[in-house]
């Protein structure tokens, strides 16, 4: 029997037949692989009483039809629905663009809960509030578990939510039916193009988020990027502008003007970074040029939210973001880093910062590989990369998902040492490391597994890194001899 979608009585809801209940409504999506409507009759037999699909299906007479033209905004318009439309009650900091995702988020979850609100964040990294974590297994969830989340979150208590919006969310409608009070947007470079195809088509996705701003919400804009001048046309309301060089004006003038913070001073170290911000002085262990842009964007949305400025300052120091520069320390005589660097910009930019840090003696050695599955074009240009900026490059394996794993090596180029099994390749570049050296694990981060056409094989590179300093401590016999 077909009916339209506000009919459809909800008591659950499954987008995967396996998951199915007695009861539910199985929202049928199309895949890149496999259209949900194929597994309609498994659905139904599990006991789906209703089916939402964006063509027509064959039911039995008992089983409601409701067709759509979007099954993923359905699927968002249903899951709001089951709980109680959580978002409403909720105040929502929404973080998009390439880079600095992640780190902006722990900033601003940092700064509030030192303001004294209950947080919650959601990140690449993890899902927390109320002192429990959950990993993530996307920067931003499908929209049933998301609405789940915000439905836990607002039942724990928390007040503000800080998320962090990915391209393929906001493509996918995962957060549709959000409506957020501020949107923050870092950058634009080369990423994601095995999905979205071209820039211009990541940039829409992008923008999508700044269509989803409250009335009165506010946009916090990167003025420095390229592309920020085709973000702040979507933006219906006010914009507050972050960057570092003088052209703010140029764009747009803007009532919160009181909120422009100037980057007066700098000094940045291998070890800590000092940052100044007319007359607050900040001090963290996450260094660099783009680290300094994450901690604009994070001051903005503080002054944004009114809060005063020791304490988005405190907020900012005593942040921790697992595997952003993150340092590996055992003992060892010299410096190794775990970085989630997996793109051409965020790499160029690590290295290139190392490079001009680190003892014109020593040397830069990185550790790197690509993802299969994704973005192909990107490989060599990373490979190009990594040969100017690094003296010594040792090519491994990342998430090869169903590819094979020294194919995707290959496509990085002949640009140093294949070493494919990432164990090996860590364990390589530690022990060739001598006293003042830098080494550099990219790509991966805080991830915890690599992707092996499906079997997930534990390892943190983090980890990994720390065995391998104690056994080279060990053994000290250089590789190299």
């Amino acid at each position: 029997m077909k009916k339209q979608l506000i009919d459809i009585e909800i008591t659950g809801i499954a987008y995967d037949s396996r998951k199915v209940k007695p009861g539910d409504v199985f929202v049928a999506i199309p895949g890149l692989k496999v259209d949900g409507t194929s597994f309609v009759p498994q659905a139904i037999e599990k006991g789906a009483h209703a089916v939402v699909a964006e063509k027509e299906v064959k039911v039995p007479e008992n089983v409601d039809l409701v067709l759509v033209p979007n099954s993923r905004q359905a699927l968002a318009e249903l899951s709001a629905r089951l709980n109680g439309y959580p978002a409403r009650r909720l105040k929502i900091i929404g973080i998009t663009g390439t880079n600095g995702k992640t780190t902006i988020a722990y900033f601003i979850e940092s700064i509030l809960k030192e303001a004294g609100f209950k947080v919650g964040l959601i990140s690449t990294v993890e899902t927390r509030f109320a002192g429990k974590s959950y990993p993530s297994a996307f920067t931003t969830p499908e929209s049933l578990e998301l609405q789940g989340v915000l439905a836990e979150m607002v039942k724990a208590g928390v007040t503000h939510l800080v998320m962090e919006v990915s391209s393929h969310a906001l493509a996918q409608y995962r957060v549709h039916g959000l409506e957020f009070d501020i949107a923050v947007y870092t950058n634009l470079t080369h990423e994601h193009l095995d999905y979205h195809k071209t820039m211009e088509e990541y940039l829409k996705a992008k923008q999508q988020l700044f269509k989803m701003l409250k009335p009165d919400g506010l946009a916090v804009v990167n003025v420095d990027d390229p592309y920020s001048k085709k973000i702040i046309e979507e933006v219906e309301g006010e914009v507050v502008f972050y960057g570092i060089k003088e052209k703010k004006h140029e764009l747009r003038s803007t009532k919160y003007s009181e909120f422009d913070i100037k980057l007066k001073d700098h000094d940045i170290r291998l070890d800590w970074m000092k940052v100044v911000l007319d007359s607050t002085e900040i001090r963290t262990p996450l260094v660099g040029m783009f680290n300094i842009y994450n901690i604009l964007a994070a001051f903005q949305c503080g002054l944004v939210l009114h809060l005063d400025r020791k304490m988005i300052k405190t907020g900012i120091e005593k942040a921790r973001v697992p595997g952003r520069f993150e340092r590996i320390e055992a003992g060892q005589d010299f410096t190794v880093i775990v970085d989630f660097a997996h793109t051409p910009d965020a790499l160029e930019q690590l290295l290139n910062m190392i490079k001009e840090l680190k003892p014109t003696s020593s040397k830069l050695i990185l550790v790197f590989g690509c993802p299969g599955e994704r973005d192909r074009e990107k490989r060599p240009i990373m490979g190009r990369i990594a040969k100017e900026f690094a003296d010594i490059v040792i090519v491994t394996t990342d998430d090869p998902h169903g590819e094979d794993p020294l194919a995707i090596i290959n496509d990085i180029g002949e640009v140093g040492e294949k070493v494919p099994d990432r164990r090996e390749a860590i364990s390589r570049a530690i022990g060739l490391a001598k006293k003042g050296d830098v080494v550099i694990v990219a790509g991966r981060g805080h991830e915890k597994y690599q992707d092996f056409a499906g079997k997930k094989v534990e390892i943190d590179d983090r980890e990994v890194a720390c065995e391998a300093i104690r056994t080279a401590k060990a053994s000290p016999i250089s590789a190299l001899e």
